[in-house]
């Protein structure tokens, strides 16, 4: 019994360890969205809804990205249990190349998309608030897909402590450019929304290119690096890649779409759910992002086991960041139940948003521990390169049965926008069944078939 709960403490100790830069980092990318949220929200109601609006369509690329991006964490985690070094640096050099190429497609796609926004069932206010912000923010794209290059690189070899600095300083960029721009102070042109747009591009093209130089020039990762320069582009390495990449990238767009989705949904039933949505989506994209952190260091420590093939200790190491992520979302869960009126008047004050926000809080407290489970059992599975069925699971848990119950009970039921939550709520929860099961099956079945061939071997000997 000892010994179990020392290798658990073990465990514990790890995750956190791992983890803690990288939630830091991962809520303070997402706490630029809510700093302009909640700056903006205090210059007026319809730019907070176009807020909601642009981060809504841009959410949905910026975690493609992102995802697609995270595809080389666990290729990295895999060749640093195995100590190949040569194979780290090829690693980095092609997701280098690969996400630049897919950097370039998103913004393509994104701007032209500007052009439909007037199509997507928003009033013509909120698209003319949204429109020049989205724009900036697409360009944005391209320093935040340097950071995230270099981030899970550097997240792949355990060190994750430089992507939380330069994710923080940006975050003090962003509010300060904010405060001059949105509201004109010191001699500046009040530009609202679009200031905020400003602020946040400056501020992500510091933190990426001062992350992509730190990895690049440190001596810390010298050694993970030591043929960089001399490897050679291959294709066959690409698609290699592309292959857990893509997935990935495609599994994370399938969540945020849905919630996008969602958004739109609100959005077409008026101006003021609208806002709610967008403020309540902030609080929860917190929480998330969090726990996405422990998810990347479960990823890590599970492809670390998994090169080892130590599967025993690759299951204990993502039921242990389960278990820390479910305590972590409880606390979220009965902050948002008790606080349901004060936190969404952080935003606004508008006493009619609030009390629409507070109503959609409910529902979001009931998910938490349904998202918790599913991201951390995502993490676990990317790190034994399990990718093409979660990606399934996500499909089926949000665009087959989320979406249209919530557009049912929106459309066709007096819940009105509270059908939206309601139905993410049940995909959320169906996802992490079944995501769970995944793992446990999988991990289950290879601890086995290691008994197998250790009995076979010996009674062979």
């Amino acid at each position: 019994m000892r010994n179990l709960l020392n290798t658990y403490k073990t465990h514990y100790k790890d995750t956190i360890r791992i983890a803690t830069p990288v939630v830091i980092s991962q809520a303070g990318q997402n706490l630029t969205n809510i700093v302009d949220n909640m700056m903006v929200g205090h210059y007026n109601t319809v730019d907070l809804a176009g807020a909601g609006f642009a981060n809504s369509l841009f959410a949905i690329f910026l975690v493609f990205g992102i995802g697609f991006a995270v595809g080389v964490t666990p290729l990295v985690g895999k060749a640093y249990g195995q100590r190949d070094f040569k194979e780290m640096g090829s690693l980095f050099k092609h997701s280098m190349t690969l996400n630049a190429l897919f950097c370039v497609f998103l913004v393509a796609v994104l701007l032209l998309l500007t052009f439909f926004m007037d199509y997507m069932g928003q009033t013509p206010e909120v698209v003319e608030a949204a429109r020049p912000y989205l724009m900036i923010n697409t360009f944005s794209l391209i320093p935040l897909m340097l950071f995230f290059t270099a981030k899970q690189f550097a997240e792949g070899v355990k060190h994750t402590k430089v992507a939380m600095y330069f994710t923080l300083s940006a975050n003090i960029i962003n509010f300060c450019v904010n405060y001059v721009l949105i509201y004109g102070k010191f001699g500046a042109p009040e530009l609202g929304l679009t200031g905020a747009g400003i602020g946040t591009l400056i501020s992500r093209i510091v933190g990426g290119t001062g992350m992509m130089l730190y990895v690049l020039n440190s001596n810390h990762f010298h050694k993970y690096l030591e043929n960089f320069k001399s490897t050679k582009i291959h294709i066959s390495k690409l698609l290699q890649q592309l292959k857990m990449s893509l997935p990935i990238g495609l599994q994370a767009l399938m969540e945020v779409g849905a919630f996008a989705v969602g958004a739109m949904i609100v959005g077409s039933v008026g101006t003021q759910p609208m806002a709610a949505h967008q403020i309540v989506m902030s609080m929860i994209s917190l929480t998330f992002m969090m726990v996405s952190g422990v998810a990347s260091a479960v990823s890590v420590r599970v492809s670390n086991f998994y090169g080892e093939g130590n599967w025993e200790q690759a299951r204990l190491a993502g039921f242990t960041g389960m278990q820390f992520a479910l305590s972590a979302m409880s606390i979220s869960a009965v902050t948002f139940l008790v606080f349901d009126e004060f936190l969404p008047s952080l935003f606004t004050e508008d006493l009619e948003v609030i009390q629409f926000a507070a109503s959609m809080l409910f529902f979001a407290a009931l998910f938490q521990l349904s998202d918790g489970a599913q991201v951390i059992m995502t993490g676990a599975l990317r790190g034994i390169s399990d990718v093409k069925i979660p990606t399934f699971i996500c499909f089926i848990s949000y665009w087959v049965v989320s979406l249209p119950l919530g557009f049912v009970l929106t459309n066709y039921t007096d819940w009105s926008f509270l059908g939206v939550w309601v139905g993410l709520s049940t995909g959320l929860t169906l996802s992490a069944i079944l995501l769970f099961s995944r793992f446990t099956t999988a991990t289950n079945r290879e601890i086995k078939n290691r008994a197998n061939q250790k009995a076979f071997i010996k009674s062979n000997a």
